[in-house]
């Protein structure tokens, strides 16, 4: 097993509060757009009824996401482990990305893709930091927003 990278070690994302309200607001959005457009009323029950499976879709990932935490490897690969089963291993892929708000880590593991979003209070504030400076190490997810910045 690689050991522990003393640049990122193992990191448990805790969910968003931002990311929560984001949601609650952006789907409110939708559903108060929905009713106040002239349209048929059973369009409007059918746009609400998919707004609102939307919304419980993304709720329910937002409580209980796929990935309870991860770390670098020593040899620069991640391990990540998944909220139901064992560990594994994974390559970060280029199309990853980190700025002062979030990092949006894509992984290549176990030949399938997977997506994992961090908002900057799912972690204590060094943590954050860290994943981002480890990122803009590797050169994967680094734009015009500088990583060291806070």
């Amino acid at each position: 097993m690689p050991t522990e990278s003393a640049l990122c070690p193992y990191i448990a994302p805790k969910p968003s509060r931002a990311l929560a309200a984001f949601l609650l607001s952006a789907h409110g959005v939708s559903l108060t757009a929905a009713w106040l457009n002239p349209l048929p009323v059973w369009l409007r029950l059918a746009l609400s009824a998919g707004v609102f499976c939307g919304g419980w879709l993304a709720w329910r990932r937002w409580r209980q996401p796929a990935i309870s935490g991860l770390r670098q490897s020593a040899d620069g690969g991640w391990v990540l482990q998944p909220a139901a089963g064992a560990k594994m291993e994974a390559s970060l892929l280029g199309s990853s990305l980190a700025n002062r708000y979030f990092v949006l880590l894509h992984f290549r593991a176990e030949s399938r893709p997977l997506a994992l979003l961090i908002c900057r209070d799912s972690l204590p504030a060094d943590d954050f930091r860290r994943l981002r400076i480890a990122l803009a190490i590797a050169g994967k997810g680094v734009g015009n927003d500088s990583p060291l910045n806070p």
